[in-house]
């Protein structure tokens, strides 16, 4: 009878140390992928992990990782900065987990705010750029729009006044209607 209940407990003892050696194993296979940037794959390892011990912090913060770094540089490369720096900050207060990942956030985190510095400056120079462009175009309207009128006028001056009259004033009221336009279009 004793041999029996040794036997038992040698068995369950085997199979508690081979069901936590694969635990140790697929954590450090996930540790491995989220480290070389497989988040996919290091998310797999890492549920295999959570699975088995759903208390496992390590497991459970990488997973973190692997999700908040993917995200964060799937956004970076769609010029998404903000939503890219939202899973950034998220990887800061992390207690455990990969220590070279949390470097590594830290310089991805300066480097997006970098771009989102320069793309936002670049914006700034396109308004810039584009205001003057317009201030340009409504300034050279209003030079053809007044020699065009002053070509009217040497063009009233020689034909018959009272037919002219009438047209002089709608063609003033639409050049005025043109200047007031073009004024609030571009604000001036």
């Amino acid at each position: 009878m004793k041999k029996k209940y040794l036997i038992i407990v040698i068995v369950l003892m085997i199979f508690a140390v081979g069901c936590n050696n694969k635990e140790s194993t697929a954590f450090k296979e996930g540790q491995t992928a989220l480290e070389n940037h497989e988040y996919d794959k290091a998310k797999k390892y890492l549920s295999d992990v959570l699975e088995q011990d759903s208390k496992n912090e390590s497991a459970r913060c990488m997973y973190i990782q692997a999700t908040k770094m993917s995200k964060a540089e799937y956004y970076k490369n769609k010029g998404l900065y903000d939503k890219s720096l939202d899973n950034l900050d998220g990887l800061v207060n992390l207690e455990n987990g990969s220590q070279k990942i949390k470097v590594e956030s830290q310089e991805l985190k300066k480097e997006v705010e970098k771009l989102k510095s320069e793309e936002e400056e670049a914006s700034n120079i396109r308004k810039a750029n584009a205001k003057e462009v317009a201030k340009k175009a409504v300034e050279k309207s209003e030079e053809e729009l007044y020699i065009w009128q002053k070509n009217q006028e040497n063009n009233s001056n020689t034909e018959d006044d009272d037919n002219n009259q009438d047209g002089d004033s709608s063609d003033t009221n639409i050049i005025d209607n043109i200047k007031n336009a073009l004024g609030d279009l571009f604000n001036f």
